[in-house]
Order: C-alpha cells, then structure tokens, then sequence
C-alpha cells in the first residue's frame, strides 16, 4: 500500500479531487440506478398503493443510513486527520469502536421497530390496508431481516474510504447496487411481489456487498481497520471524536427523516395518487443528492488528511475547486429537470393523473437543487475539519427551524403545492447561512495561525 503521503499529496489538488471524488460519485449512481430501479419495477405494476410503500418506508429505511453516518462519518474525520498527524494506532482504535458501535445502535434500532411496527407505520400515514401490508413487508426485509449487514456495509465503506482508498470503497457500494438491479425485475415483476419484492432484493445486494468489503479488509495487511473484537476499547478521546462529528451527520438524517415523514402525512391527505407522484420525484431528485453526496463524501479524507497535517491553503484550494465543479452541476440540474420533466416521469410510470400531478412537483422541487448542494458541502468540510459545532447548528437550522415549520405553514397557504415548495425555500436559506458558518471558521483558522507564529517568533 501507499504511504500516507503519496495517498493524499500525490498531485496537484484538481488531480487529487478526480481521484477521491470520480469513484465515489460512480459508485453513489450505482446506488441511484438501484434506488430508481425499485420505483421502476415497481412502478410499472401500475399500483398506488405499492409506489406509496416504497415513499412511506424511505425515512424509516434512512434511519439505517442515519447510524452508518452516527459512526462511519466520524471515523472518517478522526481516521484521515489522525493519518495527517502520523497516528496509525488511533486510527485502529478509531475503526473498531466505529464499527461495533454501528452494529450494537443498529441491533438496538431494528428491536424497536420490529416490536412498534404497527403504531410506526399508522403514524407515517399509512391508511389504507393496502399501503399499510405493502410497507409492512419493505421494512420486514430492508431493516428488520436486512439491517445489520447493510449497516456494517456503509461502516466499512466509510472506513475504507477513510485511508484513501476510495476506489475499493466504490466497488464495494457498486457490487451492492448492481446486484439490487439485476434482482429487481426478479422478485418485483418475474414473481410478481411487488414492494416486498424490491425489499428482498435490497437485502440480498447489501448483505453481498458487506462480505465483499469484509473480504477486502482481511486482505489488506497494511491497512488501519481493525476488526477484531478483542481490540474494541473505549478510549474516551477518540470516542467523543468520533461522536461529536458524527452527530450532525446523523442528525441530518434524522431531521430529513422526520421532514420527510411530516411531508408525507401532509401529502396523504391528498391521496394516493399525490403520495406516488411525489415519491417519484423525490427518486429522480435523488439524481442531486447522490452526486452531491458522490463530491462530497470523496473529498472528506483529503480534507480531513490535509486539515490534520495543518495545510489550510491546501484545505481553501480544495473546497474553491468544490464550490466550483458544484454551482455547474446544480445549474445543469434544474435546466434539465424544467426541460424534461414529462419524459422522466414516464420512466417511471405510466398512470396519467400520477403524470400530471407529478410534472408540477418535479418543476418546483429542483430548485431546492443550489442550496442542497452547497449545505452538503459545507457540512462535509465542517465534518472534516472536526467542526462539529457549526456542521450541527447548519444541519438543525435546515431540516428543524426551517424545513419542518415550512412544510406546515405552506400546506396551509397553499396545499400540496406549498409542501413541495418548501424544500427550495428552506434549502436556499441554509445556503447563506453556510457561507457565514464558514467565513467565520476560516477566520479563526486565520487568526488562529497569526498568533501561533507570533509565538514562535517570541
């Protein structure tokens, strides 16, 4: 393996940035295809009921992300910052208290729900004895039978990525994402389970795709993941780490969760239909999220990595690069949503009145696309600078003090309209106040160093 060095340092930053953010970002469109193909599959069985399962279970499916994030993306930060400084034993120590914490959380998770399951969906708005079965069954399979091994999948991809080697953390998600593909039109369409088809699918791809990973890591001699259960030990520094900068990561899960789950409360009062159309677009929105996500999270060792060996020039030249390469991509989005908003409703269903209402949706909710990129950017440098504080405070602002509050607000001014109109509204505020949160980090880094050479000087 690399040295740390040649990892991190080996080129100039636009090089550095293609080769931690190209596979992560195929590797997250693997996982879009996979998530498109299950309101594919499933949206051709032409059925309400089955689509609006797969809308409904999105927030509790997303707790398991909510977890990996909790520890992966705070082993992340603490790994590639403890690799800047040269402390390859903190890093071990780091990814085995990750990794057993996700999975204990995840256990814990998943008694919850299996024991609340009845009271859990009545409260997302599942109404009807239809929707209610068909979401039954995807969360059955997606975190009740499949959770810990998809957990464990997303930590060790989080870990993996956290050395560098981003290319072997892409493979992995992609295995994952191209067997869930390849299975859908199996079990959703050959033989005709619908949702619970696509949940049985997702469970074999993530458990596939956690044995390949953990192939992987036994395989590597040099690395720093250490999985060995007789190495765990609480290290009370390195868990507060790992804690402190994966709670915003986890909260913006859980908040996203939460908006989600009033947005499709809200949106049930309008039936069925409307439920569907906006699952379906929230699908092809993802289009934005993943890629974003893709960025993002490819950069996070380089940052961390550069942060902790005190390169802050390398720090603002990354992020210049980032904000640059996003404002393109998220300008490309909104001209191609507005312009091809029918042909991609198509893709996914052919029932007219979902079609309609759904071309309406998709056209207003893009342009949350400026501001969603730009907060999962800077909520990534913060996580990877161990900015914990402002990553936590950007994360609340959004998803509780501004989302939530919109969504109840506009349903009444406006109806379901106003419900899809909230996202773009709040998601544009959060944006100034992530340029605040930064300009004021990188002023006290400023500031920080000025007097760190003043006393060197002394």
């Amino acid at each position: 393996m690399e040295k740390n060095e040649a990892v991190f340092e080996g080129h100039s930053v636009p090089r550095m940035i293609m080769k931690f953010a190209i596979p992560t970002i195929l590797s997250q469109l693997v996982t879009l295809l996979y998530n498109l193909a299950d309101t594919f599959f499933v949206g051709h069985t032409n059925n309400p009921a089955e689509v609006a399962a797969l809308t409904l279970s999105f927030p509790i499916f997303m707790l398991l992300t909510m977890v990996g994030n909790l520890f992966g993306i705070g082993a992340n930060s603490s790994i590639s910052r403890f690799l800047g400084t040269g402390k390859r034993e903190e890093a071990k120590q780091t990814s085995t208290f990750a990794f057993y914490g996700a999975l204990g959380a995840t256990l814990l998770l998943v008694i919850v729900i299996k024991l609340g399951m009845t009271p859990i969906l009545q409260g997302i708005g599942a109404r009807s004895e239809a929707v209610f079965n068909a979401t039954s069954a995807y969360i059955s399979w997606t975190v009740v039978i499949g959770g810990l091994p998809t957990v464990a999948a997303l930590m060790l991809g989080h870990l993996i990525r956290a050395e560098g080697n981003t290319k072997q953390a892409s493979i992995g998600m992609a295995l994952g994402g191209i067997l869930n593909i390849l299975l859908d039109p199996i079990f959703v369409q050959g033989m005709q389970m619908g949702a619970k088809g696509a949940a049985i699918a997702t469970c074999i791809a993530n458990t596939i795709s956690f044995l390949y990973f953990l192939m992987m890591v036994r395989k590597n001699k040099q690395t720093v993941i250490e999985l060995h259960f007789k190495k765990l030990t609480f290290v009370p520094d390195i868990m507060k780490q790992v804690i402190l900068v994966g709670i915003p990561a986890a909260m913006i899960i859980v908040l996203g969760s939460s908006a989600n789950i009033v947005l499709t409360r809200l949106m049930s009062e309008y039936g069925e239909v409307s439920v569907a159309a906006f699952g379906i677009v929230q699908k092809i929105g993802t289009i934005t999220i993943q890629i974003t996500i893709g960025l993002t999270q490819g950069i996070m060792p380089l940052l961390g990595y550069s942060y902790g060996a005190n390169q802050l020039e390398r720090v603002k030249e990354i992020n210049r690069w980032a904000f640059g390469i996003l404002a393109v991509y998220a300008l490309i989005c909104v001209g191609l949503i507005e312009v091809f908003a029918k042909q991609l409703l198509y893709l996914f269903t052919s029932e007219a009145n979902t079609i309609e209402i759904g071309i309406s949706f998709l056209r207003t909710w893009i342009f949350c696309a400026p501001g969603m990129c730009f907060t999962n950017l800077f909520n990534a440098i913060f996580q990877a600078m161990g900015k914990w504080f402002q990553s936590l405070m950007l994360s609340v602002i959004r998803q509780g003090v501004l989302l939530i509050p919109l969504l109840m607000l506009l349903n009444r001014l406006l109806g379901a309209k106003g419900l899809v109109w909230s996202q773009p509204i709040a998601d544009t505020f959060s944006l100034i106040i992530g340029i605040v949160f930064y300009l004021y980090i990188l002023k006290g880094e400023a500031k920080y160093k000025a007097q760190k050479r003043k006393q060197e000087a002394a």
